[in-house]
C-alpha cells in the first residue's frame, strides 16, 4: 500500500466516525462512564493505527522544531563568518556531479557547508602565515624558491598551450597566488629567465591495435611496433611481437630524449608483420593453415622469393605521423589510423598514451608539488570565498595549468600527483573542510599502489598522516547525521562518500607505529579502560553511538516540562513524545541509512542505534512507569452476589498509561526485526501489571454499571425486524466487545501472565453475562400485569424479549471467550510448563464459563417458569367453565381458546425456537397440575362421566393449539397419562366394568407361568358364531386335602350387557385330577355385532365342586379376547390362570371414586371378596 491510499483510508476512517456519531442511546449509555469502553477499546485502536501508519510513511528532513512549537529538536551549526553559498561562476567551480569539473552535486546547497562543523571555522590566511601554515619545513625549500621554479616553468612551458599571451596571464596569476611583490617578482623573474631549459623527454605507451591489415597466409598476421622521432631516425624503439593476430595488445611503455625545441618534433608509429627466417619446407607445411585463394598466392610468392633469394623481409602495415605540438601539457590518449603511402585502403588503427615531461629530481618534485597544491588551494578558497564541504578538486583554468605544468615538467606519475593531492588536500581540509568525494576519488588511485608498498616508506608514512588529518570530519559525518538544515539527499550523498572513504581505508594494514586514532582528538570513543587499539570498525559504532547519545540527551532535555511537580499524565506524554522522536530517528535510518550502510562496510546501523536506545529508553521509562502505577489506588470490586455497586464516577484512568504500553510494545517489535540480541526493552510489560489490574477492576465495576443503565433504557423492543433481541443486549456485548479490543491491543507476551489477565476477564465477562440475566428478570417481572387480585395475566413481548436477550448473551459468550485467544494461551501455557497444568487452567475456565451459561439458562428457565405460572390460573378457570355440563351455552371454551391462540402467537412470533419450546414445556407442565387437580377435586365431588368427557374434549382442543411449526410439548408421558386418565372417569360404569377385565387380559398376558395352572382352548368364529373347544387343564391348584381338584370350567361372555342373550356354559366335572382332560366341544350362535366386536371377551372360570355339589370353590380364571381369537383360529390356545387380586389400577380405581352407583359398588365388593378368598 502505498502512501496515499494509507491516508485516503485513515480519511475515510475518520469521515465516517464523524458521519456516523453516537445515538442518542448510545451517548446516555457513555455519558455515564465517559465512554470509558471506549477509550480503551477501539477510539485507542484508532489512535495507534493511525500513529503507527504515520511513523511507516516517508519521513522529510527532520522539522526544526518540536510539536509544541518551541523546542528546537537539533542544534543548528552556525555558518562560517564570510562564507558565500556560492562560487563566482568565473571561478569554474560551480558544478554538479555530471558536470565535467567533478565538484559533487550536494555541495550546491548553502547550508551544507555548516552541517559537520562542529570544532573549527575557517582561519584566514595571510602572507606571513603562508610560510607556516601552508609550506612543509624544508631547508632547500622555501616560498621564494618554489616561485622561481614556478616561473621556470612557465617560461619554459611545454605542450601544446605555450604562447606568449598565456604565459603572461600565468605569471599574474602565480604572481597573486604567491602573493609577491613586483620588485621581488622582477628579481626573481630575471633570475628564472637565465636558467638553462630544462631536458624534454617524450612518454609514449603503445596500448594496443585494431583492424589491421592481414599480411600472412593465414589471414594474420605477427605485428610489432617501430617509434622514433623524425628528427633521429637512426634511434629507434621496438615493441614485442604479437603473433597470429590482428587486435594485439602491448601496453609497453618507451621515453624518447628531445634535444631541440620540443614543438617541431615529429613522432612517426610503424606497425610491421613479423616475417620469421624459415625454410621453403618449413613454408610448405603451413599450407593447411591457408585461408582462401588469397592466402595461398601470399604463400606461393613467400615460397618463390624464399627459393630464390632466402630473404625473410619485414613487410610494413601501416604508420602514423604524430607532432608533438599536439600534445597538451596533462598528455593524451588518442587513436591513429595506419597509412602507407598514397593508398587510401584500411590499414587499422593504434591506440598511443603521449605526454611529455622534463628531468627532475623526485624527491624535490614532490615536495614542491605538494607546498604548489597548498597555495593554489589556499588562494582558490580566498578569492572564491568557496564554502565548506564545496571544493570538490576543480582548479581555475590558470591554477590547473600551472598545476599540470609542473607535474610534467617535474616527471611526476599519476600516482605521485596523487599523493600530493592527498596530502596537500588533507591539510588544508583541518581548517576549511573540502569535498568528501575529492578524497574518495584520490583514494582510488592511491590505494592499489600504496597497499604493495612497505610500511616504513615515506610514501607509506605521508598518506597515514593525511589519513589521520581527514577521519576526524568523516567521523564527523557520521555523528552529525540528523542536522536538520540539509536535506536529506545531500546527507545521503555526503554519508555515501564518507563511507566509500571509511570502507577503502579499514581495507588497509594500519602500520604498527601509526596511531590513526589519538585520544586528544576522539575523546568520544569509548575504550572500556582497556588499552585496546582501536579500529575503523569500533570507532564507526562510537561514532554512531555518540551522535545518538547527543541527539537522545537533546531530545530528553527538549521533551522535559519545565514544571516542578510534574503530573502522572504530563510523564506519561513525556515518554510518548520521546518514544516517537526516537522512533522517527529509526525510521530515518532504515529509510534513508541502512542500506547504504550495509553495502558499503556491511554494518546494520539502525541495529546499533536501536541497541543503543534500548538501554536508555529502558532507563528512562522504567522508573516513570513504575511510579505512575504504583499512585494508582486499588479498588473495592463487588463480589459475585452484587449486593451493591460502588460508586467510581470520580474514579477515571487516562488512556495515557496504554498509550505508552502499545508505543513500547510496537517498539520492542520494530527492535526484534532488526537485532538478534536479546533487549533490555523486551521485558517492559511487567512494569505494566499493576496498571492493567486497575483497569480491569475499574471495567468490571463500569461494566456492571453500565449493564444496569442499559436495561433501565432499554424499551424492551426487538432492535430491528431481523432480530429478537433489544437494545440491551446489544449494548452488553458491546462492552464486551471493547474489552476484547483492549485485550487484543495489550497482546500480553508472558504467558502465565497472559493467563492470570484473560482469565479474569472471562471471569469478569461471566459475572457480567449472570448479572445481566438477573437484572434483566427483575426488569420484566415489575413490567407486566402480574394474575392477582382477580387480573388477568396478559402475556405481552417485553416478557419474550427479555428471556432472547438473556439467551443472546448466554449463547455469544463461548464465541466471545474463543475470540480473546484463550485457545492459543493454554497451548503456549502447556509449552512453558507441562500439558497437565495447561488442562488444569483450560479445565478452570471452563467450569466459569459452563457456570456462567447454566446459571444464566437457571434464570431463563426460572423466568420461563415465572411466565407459565402466571398463565396458569386463567387456563384453569376456562378449562373448569368449559367441562361443566349445565354451562352448554358457556363461551368460556371460545375464551379459553382466544386466550392460549393469543398467547401462543406471541410467543411463537417473538421468541426463538429454543426459548418457544422451553416455555411449551413449562406450560405443560402447569397445565398438566391444573388437570391433575381438576380431576381430583371433580372426583371427590362426585361428578358425573359427562364433566370428564367435557374435560378430555376441552384438553385435546388445547393439545391441537398448542401445535405451533414443527414444535411441540415433549413431556409425552405426562400428556398420555391425563388422557388415560380423563377417558376413564368419562366411561359409563359398564364401560368402566369391562376396561377392567380388558386390563386383567394385558396382565394375564404379561404372565410368563403361573401358579394356578394353565388351561388350552381352541376357538373359532364362524358366520353363525363361536365353536368353542375346552381341551385340557393343566397343574392346577390342588383344593382337596388329598391333593386333588374335582375342577370344572365356567363360561362367560363378557361385557354381559352385549350377551345378555347368552348364557354362560360348563363343562363336565373332572374329580380327583389336576391334570383334567375336558375336551368338550361348544357351539354358541352370535349376532353379527357380537361377533365383530374385537373387545368382546370370554372369562373361564375354573372352580373345584364340593363334595355335595351344593356349591363350588374358585380356584382361578383366565381370559381371551375375540380379537386373539381371530388371529388364531383352530389353534390351540394356553391360557395362564390367575386370580383378580386387589390392585391399584386406574380402572379399579375410577370405580371404587363412584360410591354412588350402586353396580359399581357392588362390582367392587365382589372383586375384594374373590381376591382375599
Amino acid at each position: 500500500m502505498d502512501e496515499e491510499q494509507m491516508w485516503k483510508g485513515f480519511f475515510f476512517k475518520l469521515q465516517e466516525m464523524k458521519m456516523n456519531p453516537p445515538t442518542e442511546h448510545e451517548q446516555k449509555l457513555q455519558d455515564g462512564d465517559d465512554g470509558f469502553f471506549e477509550k480503551f477499546g477501539s477510539l485507542l485502536r484508532q489512535k495507534s493505527q493511525i500513529d503507527e501508519g504515520v511513523l511507516k510513511t516517508s519521513l522529510a528532513p527532520l522539522e526544526e522544531s518540536s510539536q509544541d512549537g518551541d523546542e528546537e529538536i537539533y542544534e543548528k551549526f552556525s555558518p562560517l563568518q564570510g562564507e558565500k553559498s556560492q562560487i563566482d561562476d568565473s571561478t569554474g567551480a560551480e558544478g554538479s556531479d555530471t558536470s565535467p569539473d567533478g565538484t559533487s552535486q550536494f555541495s550546491q546547497d548553502p547550508d551544507f557547508s555548516n552541517t559537520f562543523d562542529t570544532e573549527s571555522e575557517q582561519a584566514s590566511i595571510s602572507e606571513k602565515d603562508i610560510s607556516t601554515k601552508v609550506l612543509d619545513a624544508a631547508p632547500v625549500m622555501n616560498v621564494t624558491d618554489l616561485y622561481e621554479e614556478i616561473l621556470f616553468e612557465i617560461y619554459n612551458n611545454i605542450g601544446c598551450e605555450n604562447n606568449e599571451e598565456c604565459t603572461g596571464t600565468l605569471v599574474e596569476f602565480v604572481q597573486e597566488a604567491f602573493k609577491i611583490s613586483n620588485s621581488t617578482h622582477l628579481e626573481i623573474s630575471e633570475a628564472a629567465r637565465q636558467k638553462e631549459p630544462p631536458n624534454v623527454r617524450l612518454n609514449v605507451e603503445i596500448i594496443k591495435a585494431e583492424n589491421l591489415l592481414s599480411k600472412d597466409s593465414n589471414g594474420l598476421s605477427d605485428p610489432f611496433v617501430t617509434l622514433y622521432l623524425e628528427s633521429n631516425g637512426s634511434h629507434r624503439y621496438n615493441s614485442s611481437v604479437k603473433p597470429a593476430t590482428l587486435n594485439p595488445i602491448w601496453e609497453e611503455h618507451f621515453s624518447l630524449p628531445i634535444a631541440d625545441n620540443a614543438r617541431d618534433e615529429v613522432l612517426i608509429v610503424e606497425v610491421w608483420d613479423f616475417d620469421a627466417a624459415e625454410t621453403v619446407k618449413e613454408k610448405v607445411n603451413k599450407i593447411l593453415d591457408v585461408k582462401g585463394v588469397k592466402g595461398l598466392s601470399k604463400l606461393m610468392k613467400e615460397i618463390a622469393v624464399t627459393a630464390s633469394s632466402g630473404k625473410h623481409d619485414n613487410e610494413l602495415i601501416g604508420r602514423a605521423a604524430i607532432t608533438l605540438k599536439s600534445i597538451p601539457v596533462s598528455g593524451l590518449t588518442v587513436w591513429y589510423n595506419l597509412e602507407k603511402g598514397g593508398k587510401t585502403r584500411s590499414r587499422g588503427s593504434l591506440l598511443v598514451n603521449l605526454a611529455l615531461s622534463a628531468e627532475k629530481n623526485k624527491n624535490v618534485a614532490v615536495q614542491e608539488h605538494k607546498n604548489l597544491l597548498k597555495l593554489l588551494l589556499m588562494h582558490e578558497l580566498e578569492t572564491s570565498q568557496v564554502a565548506n564541504y564545496w571544493w570538490s578538486g576543480k582548479f581555475s583554468p590558470n591554477a590547473e595549468l600551472i598545476r599540470s605544468q609542473h607535474a610534467a615538467q617535474s616527471g611526476l606519475t599519476p600516482f605521485d600527483c596523487a599523493l600530493s593531492q592527498w596530502h596537500a588536500y588533507s591539510t588544508i581540509h583541518e581548517t576549511h573542510k573540502l569535498n568528501f568525494t575529492l578524497f574518495n576519488s584520490i583514494l582510488d588511485v592511491v590505494v592499489p599502489v600504496i597497499n604493495c608498498m612497505q610500511t616504513d616508506s615515506e610514501d607509506v608514512k605521508t598518506f597515514w598522516d593525511g589519513v589521520k588529518r581527514l577521519l576526524p570530519s568523516c567521523f564527523a559525518v557520521l555523528r552529525k547525521l540528523r542536522a536538520k538544515n540539509t536535506s536529506d539527499k545531500n546527507i545521503v550523498r555526503a554519508l555515501n562518500e564518507v563511507l566509500d572513504i571509511l570502507k577503502k581505508i579499514k581495507d588497509l594494514e594500519v602500520p604498527e607505529n601509526v596511531d590513526i586514532f589519538p585520544k586528544s582528538v576522539y575523546g568520544w570513543i569509548h575504550t572500556n579502560g582497556t588499552d585496546e587499539t582501536c579500529n575503523i570498525d569500533t570507532a564507526i559504532i562510537d561514532a554512531i553511538n555518540t551522535g545518538a547519545k547527543e541527539w537522545l540527551e537533546h531530545i530528553v532535555e527538549g521533551s522535559r516540562q519545565t514544571k516542578t511537580h510534574e503530573t502522572d499524565e504530563e510523564k506519561l506524554q513525556y515518554i510518548i513524545k520521546l518514544i516517537q522522536l526516537v522512533r522517527s530517528d529509526l525510521q530515518r535510518a532504515m529509510e534513508y541509512f541502512d542500506k547504504l550502510f550495509y553495502h558499503k562496510i556491511q554494518l546494520n546501523y539502525s541495529a546499533i542505534l536501536y541497541l543503543f536506545y534500548d538501554s536508555k529508553l529502558a532507563e528512562i521509562c522504567k522508573s516513570i512507569i513504575i511510579d505512575v502505577c504504583n499512585n494508582i489506588k486499588r479498588l473495592d470490586v463487588p463480589d459475585d452476589q452484587f449486593e451493591y455497586l460502588p460508586n467510581i464516577d470520580n474514579v477515571n484512568m487516562g488512556t495515557s498509561l496504554f498509550e505508552v504500553y502499545l508505543i513500547l510494545k510496537r517498539y520492542v517489535q520494530l527492535g526484534e526485526s532488526l537485532c538478534s540480541e536479546p533487549l533490555e526493552l523486551a521485558s517492559f510489560y511487567p512494569w505494566f501489571e499493576r496498571g492493567v489490574t486497575h483497569w480491569l477492576d475499574i471495567s468490571i465495576i463500569k461494566a456492571l454499571n453500565r449493564i444496569q443503565k442499559a436495561i433501565d433504557l432499554d424499551q424492551l423492543k426487538a432492535v430491528d425486524e431481523t432480530v429478537k433481541y433489544s437494545s440491551s443486549a446489544v449494548d452488553t456485548l458491546s462492552i464486551f466487545y471493547q474489552i476484547k479490543i483492549f485485550w487484543q491491543q495489550l497482546d500480553w507476551p508472558e504467558v502465565e501472565g497472559s493467563y492470570t489477565f484473560v482469565a479474569k476477564i472471562i471471569n469478569d465477562i461471566c459475572r457480567c453475562c449472570i448479572f445481566y440475566a438477573q437484572k434483566m428478570s427483575n426488569r420484566v417481572e415489575n413490567f407486566a400485569l402480574i394474575g392477582d387480585n382477580n387480573k388477568m395475566f396478559v402475556l405481552s413481548q417485553e416478557w419474550c424479549i427479555a428471556i432472547n436477550n438473556m439467551d443472546y448473551i448466554r449463547q455469544s459468550l463461548p464465541s466471545f471467550i474463543k475470540e480473546l485467544g484463550t485457545d492459543d494461551i493454554i497451548k503456549r501455557l502447556g509449552e512453558y510448563r507441562t500439558n497437565l497444568e495447561a488442562e488444569r487452567c483450560a479445565s478452570t475456565i471452563t467450569a466459569v464459563i459452563e457456570n456462567a451459561r447454566d446459571t444464566e439458562r437457571n434464570q431463563i428457565v426460572e423466568l420461563i417458569e415465572i411466565v407459565a405460572r402466571k398463565m396458569a390460573p386463567p387456563i384453569k378457570r376456562y378449562l373448569a367453565e368449559g367441562a361443566e355440563v349445565l354451562a352448554k351455552d358457556s363461551n368460556s371454551m371460545d375464551q379459553l381458546m382466544n386466550y392460549l391462540e393469543g398467547s401462543l402467537t406471541t410467543l411463537y412470533e417473538t421468541l426463538n425456537e429454543v426459548n418457544f419450546g422451553r416455555i411449551l414445556d413449562s406450560i405443560w407442565s402447569e397445565l398438566a397440575i391444573i388437570m391433575y387437580d381438576l380431576i381430583q377435586s371433580n372426583l371427590d365431588k362426585r361428578r358425573p362421566p359427562a364433566f370428564f368427557q367435557n374435560l378430555n374434549n376441552t384438553l385435546q382442543t388445547m393439545l391441537d393449539c398448542f401445535k405451533m411449526g414443527n414444535i411441540e410439548a415433549s413431556d409425552v408421558k405426562i400428556l398420555s397419562a391425563i388422557q388415560s386418565r380423563l377417558e376413564l372417569y368419562s366411561l359409563e360404569t359398564a364401560d368402566l366394568i369391562h376396561q377392567y377385565y380388558m386390563d386383567r387380559l394385558e396382565y394375564q398376558k404379561n404372565q410368563t407361568s403361573s401358579q394356578y395352572g394353565q388351561l388350552t382352548i381352541m376357538a373359532n368364529l364362524t358366520d353363525s358364531g363361536l365353536v368353542l373347544n375346552i381341551l385340557n387343564a393343566r397343574n392346577l391348584l390342588a383344593m382337596d386335602s388329598n391333593g386333588t381338584v374335582d375342577s370344572f370350567v365356567k363360561i362367560t361372555f363378557l361385557p354381559t350387557i352385549r350377551f345378555n342373550d347368552v348364557s354362560p356354559l360348563k363343562t363336565n366335572v373332572h374329580n380327583k385330577n389336576c391334570f383334567p382332560l375336558y375336551d368338550q366341544e361348544f357351539r354358541i350362535n352370535l349376532s353379527e355385532p357380537q361377533r365383530t366386536d374385537k373387545n368382546s371377551l370370554i372369562l373361564f372360570s375354573i372352580k373345584d365342586k364340593d363334595l355335595f355339589g351344593m356349591s363350588s370353590q374358585y380356584i382361578a380364571e383366565s381370559y381371551i379376547s375375540f380379537a386373539d381369537i381371530e388371529a388364531a383360529p383352530g389353534e390351540q390356545i394356553m391360557m395362564n390362570l390367575s386370580r383378580p387380586e386387589y390392585t391399584d389400577s386406574d380402572a379399579l380405581r375410577a370405580l371404587e371414586y363412584r360410591q354412588g352407583d350402586k353396580q359399581a359398588k357392588d362390582f367392587v365388593k365382589k372383586l375384594k371378596n374373590r381376591s382375599f378368598s
